[in-house]
């Protein structure tokens, strides 16, 4: 399964927080399209949006997931009292001892504006399919703000598994600036505060302790419309940093594409 150790509101990937998810501040992630569900007079609004697309490799949190193309995609409910909730698949890397065939997000949250900051709670679940499941799952808590072009945010991992331990806990921050002739351009970056090492339930830990925070992740992302597909491209460039263990993270160049609807 992907090294977890090396599991960010990357383009067309599930990032960090779950507004992120399409959120983290959503650097272009699969931006969800949204349909009007409830129209009539003073009835609650609620969209439904759907998002499907493809990377050259699946980064998350500077680590890779997947070292192939990726395939990814995503439902999500939101209405107008600033719930949502949603889900959001990846396929992974099978070249691994023990493979976790697919990840499957759950998230739930509330997220709302105060004048034009923009705020966010959520909570989300990183479910493993195949053998990975009782060792790789784990909930996490996530709080982000937004103003303007900047969005701030912070994960906490609520139990331990085998790439993270309870209480590990991760920031990050994101940029998007427009460029001329439709082009966006996208910064992030992480940085982990790594808690004390806990058991999982067959008494092993999770990727030991080797240092108390270290600088996780930076990724720059260019992104453009596809003509008039309704799907938009982006090219990245992710910088790695280090894990639990201060092993050292690669840097990866990866691209992606992606369809809303």
């Amino acid at each position: 399964m992907a090294v977890r150790a090396h599991r960010s509101s990357l383009p067309f990937q599930r990032s960090a927080t779950m507004t992120e998810k399409n959120r983290l501040s959503r650097l272009p992630l699969l931006a969800a399209g949204a349909g009007l569900v409830a129209a009539s007079s003073g009835a609650l609004h609620a969209e439904i949006s759907g998002n499907a697309g493809v990377v050259s490799q699946y980064i998350f949190r500077g680590g890779v997931e997947d070292r192939r193309t990726a395939f990814q995609g995503g439902l999500d409910y939101s209405d107008d009292s600033g719930l949502y909730a949603g889900t959001w698949f990846s396929t992974l890397d099978d070249d691994y001892e023990d493979p976790a065939t697919n990840e499957i997000d759950l998230y739930a949250g509330y997220s709302g504006a105060a004048g034009e900051l923009g705020y966010d709670l959520g909570l989300l679940y990183y479910y493993y399919t195949g053998d990975a499941t009782d060792d790789s799952s784990v909930p996490e808590a996530s709080a982000s703000v937004s103003y303007g072009p900047v969005g701030l945010g912070v994960s906490v991992a609520l139990d331990t598994a085998d790439w993270t331990a309870a209480g590990d806990t991760y920031l990050s921050a994101s940029f998007e600036q427009p460029l001329p002739d439709d082009f966006t351009l996208g910064l992030s970056a992480g940085y982990y505060l790594y808690a004390d090492d806990t058991e999982l339930d067959d008494g092993s830990v999770s990727t030991a302790k080797e240092q108390d925070s270290a600088f996780r992740d930076a990724t720059v992302s260019i992104s453009h419309p596809l003509a008039a597909t309704g799907a938009e491209m982006s090219i990245n460039y992710t910088v790695g940093g280090e894990d639990r263990a201060e092993n050292d993270l690669d840097n990866h160049f990866w691209a992606g594409a992606s369809w809303t609807f």
